[in-house]
């Protein structure tokens, strides 16, 4: 992790805080979803509420997404560098 926010920090000095806040949001998300709906802690239920409509479930899959988006830029930006 130092060496993934020593390399941000290159970059931008705010990326390194802008990939925690995403990185948290996209591993706290789906918990505290799924601790307040009662369900237990599926992708697979996750994901069927979320093309249901369920709001919360969708925040949850875009979290995901937006946490899988920062992690490949980080890697793309490790191999740039």
């Amino acid at each position: 992790m130092t060496f993934i926010f020593q390399m941000l920090y290159q970059v931008h000095p705010l990326l390194p805080l802008a990939y925690l806040i995403v990185l948290g949001n996209g591993v706290l998300a789906p918990a505290i979803y799924c601790a307040a709906r009662g369900i237990p802690y599926d992708i697979t239920k996750i994901w069927s509420l979320a093309k249901h409509g369920q709001i919360g479930a969708r925040y949850t899959v875009i979290s995901w997404a937006a946490f899988a988006a920062a992690s490949v830029l980080v890697l793309v930006l490790y191999g740039v560098r």
